[in-house]
């Protein structure tokens, strides 16, 4: 039977919840100057004004020097609430660049709070979290954010909120605080607390409101409270409001009993359990209900707010939809948002920014889905901006991704924006029916990104699933059991048949990753050795990058060229500390494959290079300073004295302990001479006095790393500032390091790393910049991934309170079973042993389930370390999963 209509406007109110869809009709919003298709005369071109309003954003990602926000601070100037919006609630760069302002805000100016559009005994819950460090956020997520609010369930809100908990930890008595605003459901706590206080303070009252509350506390998941509560008649709704706001005013009429800050929150507490019943005692059959419904919904989020500032005396962040910050309505659905009351009851003291992009790719429903279940959200791809809308406007100006302040931008920016033109504003489901927006009266900050990509969606535990829904996940395994390719073996040896059909995944690409899921496992290795065998034999690779530092690639690399040279000694010098987990067998062993390759094929040879920059050798200042002596004599005195003490006369173990521990002023020296040497060569390149360009082009290179490895050492890893910057930088470089080998060789490449630097997205916020997701961005899918896991196994590593690690400290661990609902333990039910799939051209069925975010082991050099929450689908184009590993083969020092 088809539903009611009833049924049907109160279900869209659910959907409404996350975002409130705009009407098709292209009416300009309000009057005046703004009701014009096309923009006002104004003299000056507005593209070139609006050019010389926006400034460049460095990054979405919330990490790094925070310089590119400085203006964005002088925008929000002596503001009290900044609303930050998102033109997709689905997407990853919006929520990341809400955390980096957030962070910039904190950090810079002194803002203390973030308030979510998520239900206000959410924010309870991981305030709580954020104060106390109890409860466990993963789980309160994963319990409050269902149904219309399922896409905050995200590493990235995950991820922000680790961040605000840390700060805590580092400012106990300055902390941070998170709140919800938002009215669609009230949590059982809430109403816990509000009984509490009544016991404690009013006891007289609490018969009354015991009795008022009777059957109310919800005693089910958020998601199916939320589909009961509308399916009620509506004489039943309407009780129950009448119920809620008989103990709200059995409450205000008590003066506090107390501490008045108690009682405050107790009448908040029960304002939002009223504010909750009134939203769904709304007639939704007369279809003018509607609006007045949202309305509602929206001016209660905004008293929540406005309570929320009062109450703590903090500066916030506002997150939320576009169309419930906005400063005027968007569309005929949503006639008083949020925006418009904080707007005339703060004035100038809130602040808009609204936010837009022209291309990408969102987590949604299907348009106009009731009752969105984890199940139902898929990626979807946003074409382009359209002719004549906002984005397409924005899209013009020159930068990537950037921001401005409309309310100081030239007189022709602001007439260009002062047109009422179609916005996208993706809720939960898509495609959007259409909003019209005024930039100029509906905001006061614009932030535009090219191109954005899925938010990573969260695993919830399986006890909490939904019943499986046939055609979804119940084909899971079958899927994936048909998907899956064998693999024969990881040792490097052939016949290679069984990895053809990785070599079609791996395509045109020129440059290749391939991971491990911990350092010190044979397997990996040697898997890594064998599919580089095969796309040399079979696919014209010529080169392998691997995981270490450049000199030690340098050294390796004239070796497999010229036989020069003793692998096991390079290896024994250049692997030590955090690279004596490369000092193996098994990469010996491929280095002596490559040497072999090389005699019989003498002519089309193989190369080998290091990409990291942790320490720099001997050999490389001897080859700057030996160029510099045959192709620019004259700069030779100069070279020598800024080199003068910094050629490493320690074995590498040593001096990387050294340099790190001498004090920042000398390292911050250090790294501006060897920035001046690399400032003195480039000079040369440019002004075109080279005796040879490829001797000048390597000249260079080295002089870089030699300034790389001294600027890694010239952080202050005691400022916080400093510090994740610092993280930043091995990543950040090591993709220079690659792209330069790539445009240097011209050759097909393997790079060999850790997952955790090929994954095409990052999973530890604490390292904020992946070398696989810069690579990506460089080349495209020129540059593919193949990420490793594995069931369980022996590996070398290190206890996890070891920092500079030598040989002694190395030991073999077991890893023991995978996590419960992990990846692996999925991955595991395979009927192979070992095997491989490509995720690109996997059934549906399996990409579903790949593009969730859930635990997965990624082990560097310490053990024990708990699993990672890892999106598959979003980090590689193929995986492979071996059944069982052995530990490395170390070799000793030679």
């Amino acid at each position: 039977m088809a539903p009611s209509m009833t049924r049907r406007l109160a279900v869209a109110l659910l959907v409404c919840l996350a975002v409130v869809p705009g009407t098709v009709a292209a009416v300009p919003v309000g009057g005046g100057s703004g009701t014009s298709g096309e923009p006002p005369t104004s003299t000056g071109d507005p593209l070139t004004a609006l050019e010389e309003a926006a400034r460049p954003l460095r990054t979405t990602e919330p990490s790094g020097p925070l310089e590119d926000l400085r203006p964005f601070g002088e925008a929000v100037g002596d503001a009290v609430v900044v609303g930050i919006g998102e033109a997709a609630h689905g997407s990853h760069d919006f929520v990341t660049f809400r955390h980096r302002a957030l962070r910039y805000l904190v950090e810079e100016k002194g803002f203390r709070s973030f308030v979510l559009e998520a239900n206000w005994s959410a924010g309870l819950r991981l305030d709580d979290y954020l104060l106390t460090g109890r409860g466990d956020p993963v789980r309160i997520m994963s319990e409050e954010f269902r149904n219309a609010f399922l896409l905050l369930h995200s590493q990235e809100y995950l991820d922000m909120i680790r961040w605000m908990r840390a700060y805590n930890v580092a400012h106990p008595d300055d902390p941070v605080r998170f709140a919800g605003d938002d009215n669609g459901y009230a949590g059982p706590e809430l109403y816990d607390r509000v009984v509490g206080h009544v016991r404690r303070a009013h006891p007289g009252l609490l018969p009354a409101v015991t009795e008022l509350y009777r059957g109310l506390r919800p005693t089910v998941p958020v998601d199916a409270w939320m589909r009961a509560a509308v399916a009620e008649p509506l004489d039943e709704r309407r009780a129950r409001a009448e119920r809620t706001g008989r103990v709200l005013g059995l409450l205000r009429a008590r003066e506090p009993a107390g501490a008045e800050q108690d009682h405050a929150w107790a009448l908040q507490h029960a304002t939002v359990i009223d504010q909750v019943a009134r939203l769904y005692a709304f007639d939704l059959s007369d279809p003018r209900n509607g609006p007045e419904a949202m309305a509602h919904r929206d001016t209660a989020m905004a008293e929540n707010t406005l309570w929320w500032h009062r109450h703590t005396g903090h500066r916030l962040v506002l997150g939320g939809h576009n169309s419930h910050l906005y400063t005027r309505s968007s569309t005929p659905s949503l006639p008083r948002p949020q925006g418009s009351v904080l707007r005339e009851r703060l004035g100038d003291g809130y602040l808009a920014v609204g936010l837009s992009f022209d291309r990408g790719a969102v987590h949604a429903t299907a348009q106009g889905l009731q009752n969105p279940a984890d199940q139902d959200v898929g990626r979807v791809e946003v074409e382009p901006a359209a002719p004549g809308s906002a984005e397409h406007v924005l899209d013009r100006v020159g930068h990537r991704n950037w921001y401005a302040d409309l309310r100081t931008a030239p007189p022709a920016a602001r007439a260009l924006l002062d047109v009422t033109r179609p916005k996208r504003e993706i809720g939960t489901d898509y495609p959007p029916t259409g909003d019209q927006v005024n930039l100029l009266r509906s905001a006061d900050l614009v932030v535009h990104l090219d191109e954005i990509r899925p938010s990573r969606r969260l695993a919830r535990e399986a006890a909490e699933q939904r019943p499986h829904v046939q055609g979804t996940s119940t084909g899971l395994l079958p899927a994936l059991a048909e998907a899956a390719r064998p693999l024969r073996t990881v040792e490097p040896v052939g016949p290679f048949d069984d990895l053809r059909p990785l070599g079609e995944a791996v395509g045109d690409a020129r440059l290749v990753g391939v991971g491990q899921a911990v350092h010190g496992s044979h397997d990996f290795l040697a898997l890594q050795h064998r599919v580089f065998r095969y796309l040399v034999e079979e696919k014209r690779f010529r080169a392998l990058v691997l995981e270490a530092p450049w000199s030690a690639g340098l050294r390796l690399d004239d070796y497999v060229l010229t036989g020069h040279g003793d692998p096991v000694r390079i290896m024994s010098e250049e692997f030590q500390n955090a690279y004596l987990f490369m000092r193996t067998g098994e990469v010996l062993d491929l280095v002596h494959w490559m040497r072999a390759y090389n005699v019989a094929h003498p002519d089309d040879p193989v190369r080998f290079a290091g990409n990291d920059s942790s320490y720099a050798g001997p050999d490389l200042y001897d080859r700057v300073v030996g160029h510099v002596r045959r192709a620019h004599p004259d700069l030779l005195p100069a070279v020598r004295e800024l080199y003068r003490g910094l050629r490493p006369t320690l074995p590498a173990g040593e001096y990387m302990v050294a340099a790190i521990g001498e004090p920042p002023a000398v390292r911050r020296e250090k790294a501006e001479r060897t920035g001046r040497v690399l400032e003195l060569l480039r000079a040369r390149s440019f002004a075109g006095r080279t005796v040879a360009g490829d001797d000048q082009a390597r000249a260079v290179q080295n002089a870089e790393i030699v300034h790389q490895v001294a600027r890694q050492n010239a952080f202050d890893y005691d400022d916080p500032a400093d510090a994740r910057e610092a993280l930043a930088h091995p990543d950040t470089v090591m993709t220079e390091n690659t792209l330069w080998w790539l445009r240097q060789t011209g050759a097909r490449t393997v790079l060999a790393a850790h997952n955790g630097h090929v994954y095409l997205e990052g999973y530890d916020p604490d390292y904020p910049v992946i070398q696989g997701g810069l690579l990506r961005r460089a080349l495209g899918d020129a540059y593919r991934v193949v990420g490793l896991a594995f069931d369980h196994g022996s590996f070398h590593a290190t206890g996890k309170d070891v920092s500079d690690p030598r040989d002694e400290d190395v030991k073999v661990f077991r890893s023991g079973p995978v996590a419960a609902g992990s990846v692996e333990q999925t991955l595991g039910r395979v009927s192979h042993r070992d095997w491989y799939l490509d995720l690109r051209t996997a059934p549906p069925a399996v990409r579903a389930w790949l593009d969730v975010t859930r635990p997965k082991r990624e082990i560097g050099t310490h053990w024990p370390r708990d699993p990672d929450r890892v999106n598959l689908l979003g980090s590689v184009d193929a995986v492979v999963y071996l059944h069982e590993i052995r530990p490395s083969r170390l070799l000793p020092r030679g």
